[in-house]
């Protein structure tokens, strides 16, 4: 089979990773690749919804924007669905058009976010998250569309812990690292929604930013 997945030989390299065909969710860490489920029109929906919630709640600054990959290590990058970064963060100028061959550093990062469904298994609900919280990265939201529920977390000593929830009926207000509030099921379920769907926000947003991107062997998520 011609394929550079299974033509590659011993641990991936980042160069090596970020020359891979970038047609399905393929993630990097520590030398292995990890392959994810392709993203269904129904997970791409929820993760503009979200993109529009957290957008509309940013303050003059902060930017949003994804996927991207971002750099956790020597060999290890992942592709978060959305990440809010500082204004400046990322080479000078970067546009929606031309994020899809950058690369974040894990510093740049104020928090990432991660929509998830029925198919994603225990790498993207507790391995990823132990390698966001290995580097640092203040903040975390993630939102399952099929329980529902929505889960935000912060970093202290190293480690996530859940500083907000929200499940189906419910709506999920954090106030950190800026003030976001919107209805669960508005964002996951569009059927649901009865009225706006701008969600509830802190201080005027700033313009943001879009895009898109398998050790030794290939890891099933």
């Amino acid at each position: 089979m011609d394929d550079p997945v299974f033509d590659h030989e011993g641990p991936w390299t980042e160069d090596a990773f970020l020359a891979l065909p970038r047609d399905g969710h393929v993630e990097v860490v520590d030398g292995t690749l990890l392959i994810g489920p392709t993203a269904s029109e129904q997970r791409a929906r929820v993760v503009g919804r979200l993109r529009t919630a957290v957008q509309s709640a940013l303050p003059d600054g902060l930017r949003v924007r994804g996927p991207v990959p971002l750099r956790l290590g020597p060999d290890c990058v992942l592709v978060p669905d959305l990440v809010v970064t500082a204004a400046g963060a990322g080479p000078e100028g970067a546009g929606a058009e031309d994020e899809s061959d950058e690369v974040l550093e894990a510093g740049a990062a104020l928090m990432v976010i991660e929509v998830l469904g029925c198919h994603h298994g225990a790498t993207d609900r507790t391995f990823k998250p132990q390698i966001y919280a290995r580097s640092r990265i203040p903040y975390s939201l993630v939102v399952d569309h099929d329980a529902p529920f929505a889960v935000a977390d912060m970093i202290i000593s190293g480690r996530y812990y859940e500083y907000s929830r929200a499940g189906a009926g419910e709506r999920l207000r954090i106030e950190e690292p800026f003030v976001l509030e919107f209805d669960l099921m508005t964002v996951v379920d569009p059927e649901a929604e009865t009225g706006p769907t701008e969600p509830t926000s802190g201080p005027a947003a700033s313009p943001a930013d879009t895009e898109a991107p398998a050790g030794t062997g290939a890891s099933p998520h």
